[in-house]
């Protein structure tokens, strides 16, 4: 597997894998993103976000996407994922291990002070791993979300 930083010549690859994460997650309803769309998030002079897509022999098969989040009290980064999605029959423990691996030399390069993501609890991507990567689970806070109109 290799990893390639997102970028003009690759958001396509980036926006279809994305769509076909709604769909396995079957949320496809929610997917209301169109590719300029992304461009312009990954693309734009100040992104809002930045990612990796996974490749094996060329052909795209997984992606992460993360962004940059604040913690108040140590005054340091936080590299939030995002997402994070292997296609059925690369998502092996092996290829979840790398994609988990560069984000974690990604937010170490970065000088972040920890990093964080959310997992759907429908979708299991193996609590295990992630736990064996230092992760911990977080009970003290409840997630809430206001979602606003475009």
């Amino acid at each position: 597997m290799e990893l390639a930083s997102v970028d003009k010549e690759n958001i396509d690859d980036l926006f279809s894998l994305n769509a076909k994460l709604a769909e396995s997650e079957n949320q496809r309803y929610l997917f209301t993103a169109d590719r300029q769309s992304y461009a312009d998030a990954f693309l734009a002079t100040t992104p809002a976000c930045f990612g990796f897509l996974a490749y094996q022999d060329n052909q795209p098969i997984g992606f992460y996407i993360y962004n940059f989040k604040f913690a108040s009290y140590i005054a340091s980064r936080v590299l939030y994922v995002e997402d994070l999605y292997l296609i059925d029959g690369f998502d092996t423990e092996e290829n979840k291990k790398l994609l988990l691996q560069h984000a974690v030399s990604i937010s170490q390069s970065e000088n972040c002070c920890r990093v964080e993501m959310r997992v759907l609890k429908e979708v299991n991507f193996g609590y295990g791993l992630i736990k064996s990567f230092g992760f911990s689970e977080i009970k003290k806070w409840d997630v809430y979300r206001l979602d606003l109109e475009p």
